[in-house]
């Protein structure tokens, strides 16, 4: 039977979207942009969706290396558009990150800095776990193939102690405020004049139906103006020849 370690008191140490299941299991889930529910995923440690290339990816590896029993990540579950949550974990897994300016490396995610972990955590959670692509798998038949085939070959507890880093909400408060800035900006043009294109065309909508509105109340007040005239128009004879036999 393979060696299995404690974990720390209060596993997982970081809040999250999460479920949790067997500690001393193996296999951690992350569904990236859908939901599943652990009742019908067997025997596994931690599961649920990560949305986010930079705190979601920071907060699923604190608890993963806070767990040395935990030596496979099945990425699952539709992609995150944009964020490109599922894809930036694979990369960070094969890659790493540029020291230079913490970005995974090979990444389309729209901002995927690690900000918030060293450089020991990201290398802990490399050789740590093996990650499995199933992006785009929903179906529980498959990923629970997928689970016990992982762990037929579980290879036992990471040998290293539990690794303890804390991401607190100040500093992923921070990071999603700074990370902005150090972007370079030319990657992500297309999807700002994406975004002002979109904006631009809504104000033309607006613009047209208030035109359009404006042309119905004045066409509706032109319409009884004109319908006024001509009953008065009709009902003058009417009247003439009415005070014409009073007097």
């Amino acid at each position: 039977m393979v060696e299995k370690k404690e974990v720390p008191d209060g596993w997982p140490l970081v809040t999250g979207d999460y479920e949790v299941g067997d500690p001393k299991s193996c296999v951690a889930i992350s569904s990236t942009g859908s939901y599943f529910h652990i009742e019908n995923l067997q025997g596994i440690a931690i599961q649920g969706p990560d949305k986010t290339e930079n705190i979601g990816l920071e907060k699923m590896i604190t608890n993963i290396i806070s767990n040395p029993n935990i030596r496979f990540l099945i990425i699952a579950g539709a992609e995150v558009p944009g964020h490109i949550s599922g894809g930036s974990m694979l990369a960070l897994w094969k890659n790493g990150i540029d020291p230079s300016n913490r970005k995974i490396i090979d990444t389309t995610g729209a901002i995927p800095f690690i900000e918030n972990l060293p450089d020991a955590a990201v290398e802990r959670f490399r050789n740590q776990v093996e990650v499995i692509d199933m992006i785009g798998v929903e179906d529980y038949g498959a990923i629970n193939a997928k689970v016990n085939e992982l762990k037929a070959r579980d290879p036992g507890a990471f040998p290293e102690d539990p690794m303890i880093v804390k991401v607190g909400e100040e500093e992923a408060l921070g990071a999603v405020l700074e990370m902005p800035l150090a972007m370079p900006a030319t990657p992500y043009m297309e999807v700002i004049n994406h975004a002002a294109t979109d904006i631009q065309y809504k104000a033309q909508l607006i613009a047209r139906d208030q035109k359009l509105s404006s042309g119905i109340s004045m066409n509706a007040t032109l319409g009884l103006f004109t319908g006024l005239l001509i009953a008065v128009v009709f009902l003058l004879p009417l009247i003439y020849w009415g005070l014409q036999g009073v007097v």
